[in-house]
């Protein structure tokens, strides 16, 4: 792909936890796989993430609000790099606030 291509495909919706699950399903499966295509009417963006994978995470609560945002990106010539140490899960770790803090 010449640097001058770009695909891009944005898609927002609302939609139950069911749905999003199946759509992270199938982003894991495919992230797997080692190709991700992704379809949008008569569109598609192939992506073939290897190699080191950049992973951003933000987490937010303001009030009643809540947001995940996930990124991730790599280059096709990947540079390895030190990894950090992230855990997921649905508990909250003993040494948790129960209060709220502000954004």
């Amino acid at each position: 792909m010449k640097k001058t291509d770009k695909k891009e495909i944005h898609f927002e919706k609302k939609m139950d936890c069911t749905e999003a699950v199946s759509y992270l399903e199938a982003l894991i499966s495919s992230l797997k796989d080692g190709k991700i295509v992704i379809e949008q009417g008569s569109q598609f963006v192939s992506l073939m993430p290897a190699g080191m994978i950049d992973f951003e995470m933000e987490a937010r609560q303001k009030n009643d609000k809540e947001k995940l945002s996930l990124v991730f990106s790599w280059c096709r010539k990947s540079v390895e790099t030190e990894p950090e140490v992230l855990k997921i899960s649905s508990g909250e770790p003993a040494s948790a606030d129960s209060g709220q803090t502000e954004c």
